[in-house]
């Protein structure tokens, strides 16, 4: 700020000597603008003078007259010649004042030729003479110097004064030409006198002491004695008696005091020239000590503020780079220390404290201060992975005591299921089966969140028609999902269960974004190496944003902890997909809503075993549905699409749920029949001899019928669709439900 202030102030200074230095120019021009143009003046004043003599009858004054005139003209021009190499104030007035004096010409040959009157012919150059002169008050030039000013004021009065003489001197040598005064040219000599005392009174006012003692040197000679004796006598005049003076001494006694005059107005001119001059060598020593000072500051500014910026640099790039380094490697290395411990509340930071800390000013107190975050940030993250550890724990251990109770719960379904014979009993115990499985569902998704593994593994290979049975088995409204197709291949057994915990959550948010009278259709094909699994929905859609944020969760790339829990689906989906090393995203339906697409990698596939008698890809024929609802059956107990089943013998979707395998010739396989009211095959009754007291008797076993030919899809796809139709028709029309 000092610095500033002092660069501010030198400029301040070399400003004010520039506006001093231009304003001496100015004035510099000014005068000799002025000089020039009362040469024109003092020509004109001297035509004036001795057209009045020549108009009153003095013919002796024609040789003079033509001289004078002729001079006129010169100056004239040369004050054309400096009027047009100057723009400003003063120029434009003296233009607009030459511009006025274009009659000129005409008003010579009328006083030569009789035709103006002398009256008409002093207005005129009076006129002439007082526009040229008007320009003097031009402005505030000079107001900066008291001598330069009073000597401007000088030059002015002695002008005017001058102006007064010679225009005395023209009145007064026609009066006495003719020899008597009139009332009009007694009135303009009183005004003229008065004038020119006035302009002599107020040029000792503000003249130098030299100039005073040249205007008393000039007023004390013979002419001007001869002039003031005229000018008493004149005075008495006025009663119109006869004047009996000489013109011609008259003019030339006036004359002389005229160019006594004009010669103290050349003095004036010439100091102010010399003042000009003066001025100007001072604003240019001025101004180079200025610019001198101003170059010293600021060198003097670079070399400080070398040196401070030097001193602060230095200490701050030492600050920036540990805290660089404490951003980029020493605060995540203790992080990564904290939440990889076991323990992390006994996870020891071990931060090095900065080296600028034993310093004693002010970088020591950002450096402690920076430690000091440092040590907060830290403590901070202990805190929270102690708390998130803790909470892990809580919800993992939640969960696993969540999934205890489910399992327990579905095996004493089962077990009730086994020994219910009434279907409708029947079809309620499958749908508390359902409601459990979705149960246990929410729990392991609570265990996936916190990093768990699904306890339900299998050390055999499983079909993609089984995991797709399962996802199916585990979501609410599974009536609804169409599968259209299903290519032969066979999941690791260890990751089944985690796979069709994903599908059954892609599944459940189709559905949930899809009307209520539409279905959801699933594909499944297999691509090369890996295997694609598509879930059609019919909803709205998503915009771009908010799909790109699910897809951000597909990934894994988001926690679950900064969103809302609305969007857990996802959250689970991401962290299945990132252990299983499966590609999960969502994008654009060709027509309308959304597809969700899986890729399981060739990794998470187990190679088929070709079954002799049937070949690796077969047509597409009805399975018959697993029992229960996870089997993805449909309101007539078979399954909405046909899949291709010829490989190893599936998994019970009982059995990949988690639930213990059951015979295949046990009730919960039997074969198709009718369906209960919710869509679920109706139960066989029990052999005679094992059913509960005050159950029906059992019904005999009809016969299968034998095996048909094979169909093609379109054909299975027709027959299914026209038994579906018949036997809602036939429930209408007999004004029951189906069961």
């Amino acid at each position: 700020m000092p610095t500033s202030l002092l660069v501010m102030t030198s400029a301040f200074g070399v400003v004010d000597q520039l506006r001093t230095a231009s304003d001496a120019e100015s004035v510099s021009r000014l005068v000799e603008l002025e000089l020039s143009t009362q040469n024109l003046i003092h020509s004109l004043q001297r035509e004036r003078s001795l057209t009045s003599a020549l108009l009153a009858g003095a013919d002796q004054y024609r040789p003079q007259v033509d001289a004078q005139r002729r001079a006129t003209n010169t100056n004239r021009q040369d004050l054309d010649r400096l009027v047009a190499t100057q723009d400003t104030a003063s120029s434009r007035a003296i233009n607009a004042a030459l511009a006025n004096m274009s009659t000129l010409g005409f008003v010579r040959e009328s006083a030569d030729t009789g035709r103006l009157d002398r009256t008409q012919m002093l207005d005129f150059y009076t006129t002439a003479i007082v526009g040229l002169s008007g320009f003097s008050a031009e402005g505030d030039l000079g107001q900066n110097d008291t001598r330069l000013r009073r000597d401007l004021q000088s030059l002015h009065s002695i002008g005017d004064a001058k102006e007064a003489v010679a225009l005395e001197r023209g009145q007064l040598s026609g009066v006495f030409a003719q020899g008597w005064f009139t009332p009009n040219d007694y009135l303009r000599f009183t005004e003229v006198r008065a004038n020119k005392l006035n302009a002599l009174s107020r040029f000792t006012q503000t003249a130098s002491e030299p100039r005073k003692a040249d205007l008393a040197a000039a007023m004390k000679t013979p002419q001007a004695d001869l002039s003031l004796n005229f000018e008493r006598v004149a005075l008495d005049g006025a009663d119109g008696r006869r004047l009996k003076l000489s013109s011609p001494q008259w003019s030339a006694a006036m004359t002389t005091v005229g160019i006594d005059l004009r010669e103290i107005q050349r003095e004036v001119g010439d100091d102010i020239r010399d003042r000009v001059s003066s001025i100007k060598t001072d604003s240019d020593r001025g101004l180079f000590l200025y610019s001198l000072l101003a170059a010293a500051t600021v060198v003097v500014a670079l070399m400080l503020w070398l040196y401070t910026f030097r001193s602060i640099m230095r200490p701050l790039a030492v600050l920036t780079g540990e805290a660089h380094d404490a951003a980029e490697r020493r605060l995540p290395e203790a992080v990564s220390r904290i939440q990889s411990a076991d323990d992390p509340g006994s996870v020891l930071h071990g931060l090095t404290q900065s080296s600028l800390s034993r310093r004693h000013d002010e970088f020591a107190e950002v450096a402690v201060a920076l430690d000091h975050l440092q040590e907060t940030a830290v403590r901070l993250a202990i805190e929270q992975a102690v708390m998130r550890y803790n909470t892990a724990e809580s919800l993992a251990n939640l969960g696993r005591r969540n999934q205890n109770l489910v399992r327990r719960q579905l095996g004493f379904i089962t077990a009730l299921e086994r020994e219910e014979a009434d279907p409708n009993q029947l079809a309620n115990l499958f749908e508390l089966d359902h409601l459990a499985t979705r149960m246990r569902r929410n729990a392991e998704s609570l265990l996936v969140l916190v990093g768990e593994h699904s306890p339900r593994r299998w050390s055999t290979a499983v079909s993609v028609g089984d995991v797709l049975r399962s996802a199916f088995a585990e979501v609410e409204d599974y009536r609804r999902v169409t599968l259209r197709r299903a290519d032969k291949a066979m999941v690791k057994g260890t990751a089944a269960a985690e796979i069709a915990h994903l599908l059954a959550e892609l599944v459940e948010n189709a559905l949930s974004f899809s009307p209520p009278d539409l279905a959801v259709e699933v594909q499944a094909r297999s691509a090369g190496s890996d295997y694609h699994i598509a879930i059609v929905d019919q909803g709205i859609g998503m915009t771009p944003e908010a799909m790109a944020t699910a897809n951000a969760r597909l990934r894994g790339e988001e926690s679950f902890l900064i969103s809302p829990t609305r969007d857990l689906g996802h959250y689970v989906v991401g962290r299945l997909a990132q252990r299983l090393g499966l590609k999960v995203w969502l994008h654009d339906s060709p027509l309308n809503g959304v597809t969700a697409r899986v890729i399981i990698p060739e990794a998470m596939l187990h190679p088929a075993e070709p079954v002799s008698g049937q070949q690796h890809q077969s047509q597409p024929v009805p399975v018959a549905a697993a029992s229960g609802p996870g089997s993805g059956v449909g309101v007539n107990g078979m399954l909405s699409a046909p899949i291709p089943d010829t490989g190893p013998q599936p998994v019970a979707s009982g059995a990949l749920n988690g639930a213990q395998p059951r015979p295949q010739s046990g009730p919960r396989h039997a074969a198709p029949g009718t369906t209960t009211r919710n869509g679920l095959l109706k139960r066989q009754p029990k052999a005679a001899g094992t059913r509960r007291a005050g159950s029906r008797p059992p019904q005999p076993e009809q016969p299968r019928p034998p095996a048909g030919p094979d169909r093609t899809p379109a054909e299975v796809r027709s027959m299914l669709d026209n038994f579906r139709s018949g036997f809602h028709s036939t429930e209408h029309v007999n004004g029951r439900e189906p069961q």
